[in-house]
């Protein structure tokens, strides 16, 4: 009797479990089942570096991934570039120059890319990298033509795997400013240098708050003049060249190391 009993009191059990998940939804299996974490909303920790993934251009679109120890995802190895310049020529050229104080073995080329608005860039011209483990002065002269305002460069470096990397963009004028210019616009020596062909009054150093590091006067002075930066002076900057006529001034972002 105490059998039937309890026979009966688990079917009653079963019944009930059963009318309940029908009534409400539930499902005892799947609510002992972990969620399942798509990559959408799942990042795990300690993710590792940002690499190259499927994307033209990597760094408008990334993923992030552990970068282990395969060479076709690993980053490139970085050249040591130094004295990045950007000049006028006397025949209404523009002449880029850098120096590499090492590169790396398996580097392949530089190319130059240009841009009238500093968003859509095309590549210009190119020259191959020499793998010099001691450095290498390199130079491009590029003549722009039907461009009114400004002038933005930069340099793709990319090595045999065909892995890339961006140096800073470049700026200059393309007006009769251009004679008017600030270099290097990536500092590491401590000075920074204007060439003048027009006057102007004061010659300031502006961090990237806005705040005002130094001023220098320039008395209307043309020519070279070299203006040695305060130790406040790092990271991105800008060199502002006023004058009495303030639709003339000059502004030029530079990186100081």
């Amino acid at each position: 009797m105490k059998y039937v009993y309890s026979q009966v009191s688990r079917t009653v059990c079963i019944t009930a479990i059963l009318l309940i998940t029908s009534i409400t939804g539930m499902n005892g299996v799947r609510a002992q089942t972990p969620k399942n974490y798509s990559s959408a909303d799942y990042v795990p920790v300690n993710m590792g570096k940002v690499i190259p993934n499927e994307y033209i251009d990597f760094r408008q679109k990334t993923r992030y991934v552990y970068e282990g120890n395969n060479s076709m995802t690993a980053l490139p190895t970085p050249v040591a570039m130094r004295d990045l310049i950007i000049t006028p020529s006397s025949d209404d050229g523009i002449v880029l120059q850098w120096r590499c104080t090492w590169e790396p073995d398996n580097l392949k080329l530089y190319e130059i890319e240009f841009s009238s608005d500093g968003i859509n860039f095309q590549r210009v011209g190119v020259l191959p990298a020499g793998n010099y483990q001691s450095g290498k002065v390199y130079s491009y002269r590029h003549y722009p033509v039907n461009v009114r305002d400004m002038l933005f460069y930069r340099i793709r470096i990319t090595d045999a795997a065909g892995r890339y990397d961006y140096t800073p963009i470049l700026k200059i004028a393309a007006t009769g400013s251009t004679q008017n210019y600030v270099f290097p616009t990536i500092v590491n020596t401590g000075m920074v240098s204007v060439y003048l062909s027009d006057s102007f009054q004061v010659a300031q150093i502006v961090n990237s708050q806005g705040r005002i590091l130094q001023t220098q006067q320039l008395s209307g002075k043309t020519g070279r003049i070299d203006i040695p930066l305060n130790p406040q002076a790092e990271g991105i900057c800008f060199v502002r060249l006023l004058g009495q006529d303030t639709q003339r001034d000059v502004v030029q972002k530079i990186f100081i190391h």
